[in-house]
């Protein structure tokens, strides 16, 4: 079949407007695509300026132990707003700041006009926000308010109230920060809700204290290089101590008898039987020690002495 020279002219004018067309629409995408792009660069600037602004508002807040109270509250309420390790630092620094200031609080608490009040208020479970309401005395609710909201809370030993850092509190926040400081943040909520001790007697079962110890052995092996974990190792010792030792009013062995405790040993062997102590520094220790234990009849004897002291570094 012969085209004419008008038909061959019209198809090729034809294919040249198709071509220009689907290049339109090509060069169309690719505008969409680069807009979008930018859109989305935008969009992330504009977020990591907003995150940037709330830490560095942060950090300055806690330049000034004055307005510590509201640094806590205002990291409760930005603080997802925020990258993970903007989230971990503010955790961390607001510690610390609580940390700085917590003797200066105390003072304030050690009065003995302030003592003798809290004697008269205070019932057991009794915290700071009920005191707070229980009391008509606007210098003490004015003292326990500003306590409670910068962090800390009321515990009593030796007939003496005193503060403490609230770490149960950092719960609120703990969804943001980075693993170690969560496990850090239940580590220490754990101590905070159930000190191991009062009146230089163990207040918590021989049972928890095992647990306590594996948990903080965990956190050491699992992030060697966390920013707390010369405090986790701090409060091992601790532990591995009271598992060997005991305290002064709840001791392993008793003072007349030297026998040891029915309930410590109990606890330290079911710690064994249900762990691995070739994976456990803690629990191999134990292992040993209930070793050498057996072999002096339960008995503190000066091998099991030594070896106490060998297991906890004590000389």
């Amino acid at each position: 079949m012969k085209f004419g020279k008008s038909a061959i002219t019209a198809a090729a004018l034809i294919a040249a407007i198709s071509l220009q067309a689907g290049a339109g629409v090509i060069h169309a995408e690719e505008a969409n695509a680069a807009t979008n792009t930018v859109s989305v660069s935008t969009a992330a600037s504009a977020k990591a300026a907003h995150a940037n602004a709330i830490y560095n508002h942060m950090m300055n807040l806690l330049k000034s132990p004055a307005k510590q109270a509201e640094a806590v509250s205002y990291m409760e309420k930005n603080i997802y707003q925020v990258t993970p390790y903007q989230a971990t630092l503010m955790v961390l620094k607001l510690e610390n700041a609580e940390k700085a200031i917590l003797d200066a609080w105390n003072d304030k608490f050690f009065k003995d006009s302030i003592q003798t009040k809290l004697q008269k208020l205070m019932k057991p479970g009794d915290d700071l926000t009920a005191l707070i309401i229980k009391t008509n005395d606007k210098n003490l609710k004015a003292l326990l308010k500003g306590a409670r909201d910068s962090g800390y809370r009321l515990e009593t030993s030796e007939g003496m109230y005193y503060l403490v850092l609230d770490y149960p509190r950092f719960q609120k926040v703990r969804a943001y920060v980075s693993a170690d400081i969560k496990s850090y943040i239940d580590i220490m909520t754990a101590e905070t809700k159930a000190p191991f001790a009062n009146d230089a007697a163990l207040s918590i079962s021989w049972t928890e204290v095992t647990k306590r110890s594996l948990s903080q052995e965990a956190f050491v092996k699992s992030f060697p290089h966390s920013n707390r974990t010369a405090q986790a190792k701090s409060l091992y010792s601790q532990y591995l101590n009271i598992s060997l030792y005991g305290l002064n009013n709840t001791p392993m062995f008793d003072y007349d008898t030297k026998k040891v405790n029915a309930k410590a040993k109990a606890a330290l062997e079911a710690a064994v039987s249900k762990g691995d102590p070739s994976n456990s520094d803690y629990l191999k220790k134990i292992k040993g020690f209930l070793d050498v234990l057996k072999k002096n009849n339960d008995v503190l004897t000066p091998e099991v002495d030594k070896y106490r002291k060998a297991a906890s570094g004590i000389k």
